[in-house]
């Protein structure tokens, strides 16, 4: 199986605190998707939005069943995991699953664009200590 992810997740530290083997990965691009910073918080969110919207992210391959439960209740009743299709590096289109907020917790993202070059470099180690 594999899995998109956007935020935390596409760091290899994130992973290692969580306790979690990292897969084989590759940059991939998630279209009809908007990033935001949920309130008061380091990590983002991202909520379906219009088909020009796009999200850069890590595209993981051949996830094993338990760390797809494992990462279900490391990301909370505040995401639901979906069924998305991403284009990977060369354009390919490949299913894969995602964390998505549903509608009914738009109201946790804030407006502000989540930045992940701002994350690796200012909030990476303040949200690995918890």
């Amino acid at each position: 199986m594999s899995l998109f992810t956007y935020g935390s997740l596409m760091y290899a530290e994130v992973w290692e605190c969580i306790g979690l083997k990292r897969c084989v990965a590759q940059p991939a691009i998630l279209s009809g998707f908007a990033i935001y910073r949920v309130c008061d918080s380091l990590f983002p969110g991202i909520i379906q939005a219009g088909p020009d919207d796009q999200v850069q992210g890590v595209l993981y391959h051949d996830l094993e069943v338990g760390t797809l439960v494992e990462l279900d209740a490391y990301e909370s009743e505040l995401y639901e995991r979906t069924t998305v299709y991403a284009l990977n590096q060369d354009s390919v289109r490949i299913k894969c699953q995602d964390y998505v907020i549903p509608l009914a917790n738009r109201a946790a993202l804030s407006n502000d664009v989540w930045d992940s070059d701002w994350f690796q470099q200012h909030g990476l180690a303040k949200y690995l200590q918890g």
